[in-house]
């Protein structure tokens, strides 16, 4: 299997705005209690089944450690969420990483009440220098993610692109980020959602980074209500393959296709291999390698 070395199979001309990559919704959740965990394995382990885009919100607890979080649960620090990531870098030059960090979004409580996660730039700068050196191995040289391809970051010597969208920390970039996201249709039941999400790649064009979520929401007042994230995947895992056949099948959807993002991305290699044989659609492997790609990529 190439699953940790997908990406030498594709062509350095190919866009980061239109290249497919597996994306980890809540990367750093794993231990987490079931309510708020969304993954199952560390950001190598979903490195190893080939996710390149992750999802990384932050807070402070109360010791002023900077951790990982999902709203009030909060997990690893991100010391540790971050061991052996440049490790798994150093071993794998060809293969370029999407780190999505930030803090937590405000929540709206009652009335005027907000909840606000807080995680000081300047900590963050030097848990990251420490950690994977942004300075070292961050791209920069860009104004508008459609500009670059993955080569332009492979030549200069790169390893990842962090983004923040108020470039808050050394060496990060604001990319154009589109993340649909509908209460009522991230909130339906399985079916409804792999039926009717499928438009989104339609309704909200975008030039930026194009993140299609294929996992629900638990929210009040929808189908699925309040439930936990395992129990939303076990079920939706059996309506996996619609979304990617409907992609496939549709030259709009897939033309517009990039980042295919979820939960649990390594329970098994099945979301993954799902997902990068889309490349394939797309054009994106090199001549001649089409088979190994295909044969490297099956998960069976």
């Amino acid at each position: 299997m190439i699953f940790d070395s997908w990406m030498e199979y594709i062509v350095p001309t190919a866009p980061m705005n239109r290249l497919i990559m597996p994306g980890a919704h809540n990367a750093c959740t794993a231990g987490m209690n079931k309510m708020s965990c969304c993954q199952n394995g560390s950001l190598v382990d979903q490195m190893r089944y080939g996710v390149r885009h992750f999802c990384i919100r932050l807070d402070t607890d109360r010791k002023g450690n900077i951790v990982c979080c999902h709203g009030i649960a909060k997990g690893l620090t991100l010391s540790e969420a971050l061991s052996g990531v440049k490790e798994f870098m150093d071993e794998h030059p060809e293969e370029v990483m999407l780190f999505d960090v930030r803090e937590y979004y405000d929540q709206k409580l009652i009335g005027p009440l907000v909840l606000r996660y807080s995680a000081a730039p300047e900590k963050v700068d030097e848990i990251l220098g420490q950690t994977i050196d942004p300075e070292k191995y961050a791209y920069t040289d860009f104004n508008e993610l459609k500009e670059v391809t993955l080569g332009d970051i492979r030549a200069a010597g790169k390893r990842f692109i962090l983004i923040n969208d108020s470039e808050a920390y050394r060496f990060s970039k604001k990319c154009d980020i589109n993340l649909p996201w509908e209460k009522k249709v991230n909130g339906s039941k399985a079916y409804e959602f792999t039926r009717e999400t499928l438009r989104f790649l339609h309704d909200y064009p975008t030039e930026g980074l194009n993140i299609f979520q294929t996992q629900q929401t638990p929210n009040l007042g929808t189908q699925i209500g309040l439930t936990n994230p395992w129990k939303l995947d076990t079920e939706l895992r059996k309506h996996f393959g619609y979304l990617i056949e409907g992609i496939r099948k549709d030259p709009e959807y897939l033309a517009a296709a990039n980042v295919i993002a979820g939960d649990f991305m390594t329970e098994d290699y099945t979301k993954c291999s799902a997902i990068l044989s889309l490349n394939l659609d797309k054009g994106y492997v090199i001549a001649g390698k089409e088979a190994e790609y295909a044969e490297g990529i099956k998960c069976n």
